[in-house]
């Protein structure tokens, strides 16, 4: 992709043995603010390709030193294989079509050519190749997570990146760490991470969530009771830190903890014993303490409903889990991860790529989790791809007043696609339902107009 063109426009490279079909052919591409690259034979257009990149090929089949369109064949594969390849032909026969259409070709246009077909040819294949880098770009940037996914952080932004240096050099201590983020960005993940790092990872992970309990169900689950202990406890139960020893506990939303458990919870911290409810005989238990919050620990420690002493023994380390609007260039590999849980082997459509990356998601991952998962989960027996309108209906919005704009082109591929539409429901209409008498009015081949028909739902 030109990373310099504007929206639209492109780099071309037009090979045709006729000086004034480049002339004039380049002339019209260039008024439409392509770059036009020029080949009269083989061997030029295979030198243009390898020294500048083009990002679609207008290739002529009947080329000097032979004239023969088998020759102009075999260039189809190694352009096509990198970019869409589009074929100008004045030899229009039936076979010649299907054989460059079977060696790669992505359209066939036969000669004299309409300048508004071509203007539209171009512009759809441009649309589509650069889907097609975009698609590469987040197979590759997927590739890169599945390679570093031993913390099963998903993400390649700078925050991220950030963030994986600092669990891999405070993974392997024993200090306390504590991470700060808003909900729904992962800050249980980062905590299994860091046990998974620790010299503890053969051990168990133990978490709770301080604000799901009360005071007393919470002391309980912490540190266990005796039997007869209060009415219900039929037989002595131990809490998630002796079942946490050699491994690490992790303290969710430990902001919501109440005050009678802090104290407590404070003292396991500093002499690493605990008490049972119902007990009198202290117990030990060697494990690892992680904390996570969203709120803000040092304005509670000022307004009083923390206590300072318990905030300094789990600062420690601080990580932060930074929300999706500081990591919006993860968005669409994010969602393609999650889709692949629900949904494997489906895809997402480019408009579904650009909705997912311009909408706000407050809720951060947990959002995009829930939104994506629906989407795939409500795709019909065989369809393979998630679009934008799915999406729409998952995350619960009204469908769109209008068609959601791709990744490239928008409103302009829109009013393309219509005109393509237009033109030829006039041709088959005008010639009785004669597919080859249409092809010729429109400059095409019959197998082109065949292709077309397909490709934009018309029978």
């Amino acid at each position: 992709m030109n990373p310099t063109a504007p929206e639209g426009t492109g780099k071309l490279l037009l090979v045709d043995d006729e000086p004034a079909f480049q002339r004039l052919g380049g002339a019209f591409l260039r008024s439409l603010g392509h770059q036009v690259l020029l080949a009269g034979d083989g061997a030029q257009a295979q030198a243009q390709f390898a020294e500048h990149a083009p990002e679609l090929v207008l290739l002529d089949l009947a080329m000097p030193p032979s004239m023969d369109p088998e020759r102009g064949l075999e260039l189809i594969p190694p352009f096509a294989a990198r970019v869409p390849v589009v074929v100008l032909t004045g030899h229009g026969e039936h076979e010649l079509a299907l054989r460059a259409a079977e060696l790669g070709a992505w359209d066939f246009i036969s000669k004299p050519i309409d300048p508004e077909l071509l203007r539209f040819v171009v512009a759809r294949a441009l649309r589509k190749a650069r889907l097609e880098a975009e698609l590469a770009r987040l197979r590759a940037a997927q590739a890169a997570a599945d390679a570093d996914d031993d913390l099963g952080l998903i993400g390649n932004s700078a925050p991220m990146q950030g963030l994986r240096a600092m669990l891999r050099r405070v993974g392997p201590t024993q200090v306390s760490v504590l991470v700060l983020g808003p909900t729904g960005t992962g800050k249980e993940l980062v905590a299994r991470a860091l046990h998974g790092l620790s010299p503890r990872a053969a051990g168990p992970f133990m978490a709770v969530h301080c604000g799901a309990l009360s005071a007393e169900l919470l002391e309980s689950e912490l540190f266990g009771h005796l039997k007869g202990s209060f009415t219900g406890a039929y037989r002595d139960q131990p809490g998630l830190v002796a079942a946490a020893d050699g491994g690490t506990l992790f303290l969710d939303e430990v902001g919501e903890m109440p005050p009678a458990m802090q104290v407590k919870l404070l003292r396991f911290l500093q002499e690493g014993t605990f008490v049972p409810v119902g007990g009198r005989q202290a117990q030990q238990a060697q494990v690892r303490v992680l904390a996570a919050t969203h709120r803000d620990l040092e304005a509670m420690v000022k307004q009083g409903s923390f206590r300072e002493d318990l905030f300094y023994r789990l600062k420690g380390v601080v990580l932060r889990t930074p929300p999706l609007s500081e990591r919006r260039a993860d968005v669409p590999l994010l969602a393609a991860r999650l889709l692949q849980r629900v949904a494997p082997g489906a895809g997402l459509s480019a408009a579904a790529l650009a909705w997912l990356s311009g909408r706000e998601w407050p809720g951060n991952v947990r959002e995009l989790k829930a939104v994506v998962e629906s989407a795939g989960a409500l795709l019909m027996p065989g369809q393979r791809e998630v679009d934008a309108e799915l999406l729409r209906l998952a995350a619960g919005e009204a469908p769109a007043e209008e068609p959601a704009a791709p990744l490239t082109g928008g409103l302009l591929d829109n009013a393309m696609d219509e005109l393509e539409r237009r033109m030829l429901r006039e041709a088959l209409l005008a010639s009785g339902g004669n597919q080859s008498e249409a092809a010729r009015q429109l400059g095409i081949s019959r197998v082109g107009l065949i292709k077309k028909l397909a490709r934009l739902g018309l029978r």
